[in-house]
């Protein structure tokens, strides 16, 4: 195993994981309830918009496989 390095990988990996625990960790950010919520009409909308598209190419493959 030595021959690897495996040992100066774990103990580099080890000391990089003390140095994390030290940084204080950052501040939750602030989220607006208009934003997400717009954020989430925007998505459920493109999702159905894929889902109508998905649907017709579905009936049309459909019609021609009769």
């Amino acid at each position: 195993m030595d021959k690897f390095g495996i040992f100066n990988l774990l103990s580099a990996l080890t000391s990089l994981r003390g140095e994390r625990e030290e940084t204080p960790p950052p501040p939750p950010p602030q989220q607006k309830t208009d934003a997400v919520q717009q954020d989430a009409e925007a998505r459920k909308q493109r999702a159905c918009t894929f889902l109508e598209r998905h649907a017709a190419i579905s009936r049309r493959i459909d019609k021609k496989n009769r």
